[in-house]
């Protein structure tokens, strides 16, 4: 999903001083890419576009039609995407955040949280996705090159934020 004009307006205001910890890895996804409200601190991220991806991520994604990518400072080498097709009909929108620092269990315990409303579950040490296609998406934790990767494809064009 390409971040709203709003969010990725208000990102781009925010991102220049603070840096982003390991552990606000996941809440920064949920923020960004499920509620479509990014907010974080100054200084926390630059923009660096699709080709400042490493290339382990880069080739999961295919040739997107637009980018917005953010290298997030603090935990090394994180990455926060926003990304369009319009040469396919699956997936027109991915929204996502890699990080080598991030830890599968945690980190997928507080994203299914987030999508199934309730207490925290204990996550998993292996990938996992969760799918509503009534909802319109289907999310993913899942390691890949070194990275931990929390990931949203939205099925269809326009997705209401998840609630």
């Amino acid at each position: 999903m390409i971040i709203s004009l709003a969010a990725a307006t208000l990102l781009n205001a925010a991102l220049t001083q603070a840096p982003i910890s390991a552990d606000q890895l996941p809440n920064l996804f949920i923020a960004a890419c499920l509620d479509g409200k990014a907010q974080t601190t100054p200084g926390s991220a630059s923009q660096v576009g699709f080709d400042g991806l490493p290339t382990a991520i880069r080739s999961r994604l295919g040739k997107p039609s637009a980018a917005q990518v953010w290298k997030l400072n603090g935990a090394n080498d994180s990455y926060l995407y926003s990304l369009n097709y319009t040469d396919r009909s699956f997936s027109p929108r991915i929204c996502g955040v890699a990080s080598q620092e991030l830890v599968l269990r945690p980190a997928s315990a507080a994203v299914e949280s987030h999508l199934r409303g309730g207490a925290p579950a204990a996550g998993s040490y292996k990938p996992v996705e969760w799918l509503n296609e009534k909802a319109g998406y289907r999310a993913l934790a899942t390691r890949t090159g070194g990275y931990t990767i929390l990931q949203v494809n939205w099925l269809k064009e326009e997705a209401p934020p998840i609630q």
